[in-house]
């Protein structure tokens, strides 16, 4: 009886053992996943190639980022500095990084129905949310009535050019808001965010960039940051 008693114990004591093995394994993995994701999600990891920067033309050719890039996008004093892609479709670049390869962060990405010099009066950019203020995450600070006010200024190079932008207006939308989420001219989408948005102030002329991302995960309602584009 002792024997069998002992014998038991001590598997007992395995099988504990080995689930607490396989927690920490599992623990491990997600630490390494969630660093995987947010890695792909910085704006570090492709600052290389940001046009004007001394590395550019090395990492260009190094691991060139692929025939889809388009523009670079920078908001100033924010985590939104990466390149702008625009696919065949819109779906292209949800999970693909700049280099072509599946990333859950995707890219930002201009909306397939856009001419890629931006030369629309409208045109769309759309990015995940990633907390961190990766991506198009950083967007939710201004829904701060204080930070609208205070942080306007950007850029978009496009073509060798650096084109200013300015925040003018942000506002939460439906996906199916076809005055938002149809890039067929300005008109509708002014008249929509002066309506509609939380902060809002008469833009400079230009035209119209607009920012967009989901506002929580598995939501339809969608953030969106509206800014003119001006010739510099």
């Amino acid at each position: 009886m002792y024997r069998v008693i002992r014998f038991v114990d001590d598997l007992i004591d395995r099988v504990l053992a080995l689930i607490l093995i396989l927690v920490l394994l599992i623990g491990v993995y997600f630490i390494y996943d969630t660093a995987y994701v947010f890695y792909h999600a910085s704006a570090a990891r492709v600052a290389y190639y940001r046009p004007g920067s001394e590395e550019a033309a090395e990492a260009a050719e190094t691991k060139p980022l692929t025939e889809d890039y388009v523009a670079w996008l920078t908001l100033d004093d924010t985590n939104i500095d990466y390149p702008v892609m625009q696919g065949e479709n819109n779906s292209k670049y949800l999970n693909m990084d700049p280099y072509g390869e599946y990333s859950l962060a995707g890219s930002i990405f201009l909306d397939s129905r856009n001419a890629g010099d931006f030369s629309d009066s409208y045109s769309l950019l759309y990015g995940h949310h990633m907390s961190g203020g990766y991506m198009f995450g950083a967007l939710d600070r201004f829904y701060d009535k204080n930070y609208f006010e205070t942080h306007r200024s950007g850029s978009l190079s496009v073509g060798g050019v650096d084109y200013p932008l300015t925040v003018f207006a942000v506002l939460q939308t439906d996906a199916s808001e076809d005055a938002v989420f149809n890039p067929q001219g300005s008109e509708k989408v002014l008249q929509t965010a002066k309506e509609a948005s939380m902060y809002y102030r008469e833009p400079e002329d230009g035209r119209v960039i607009a920012l967009s991302t989901c506002k929580d995960p598995g939501s339809t309602t969608r953030t969106v940051v509206l800014c003119t584009l001006s010739e510099g």
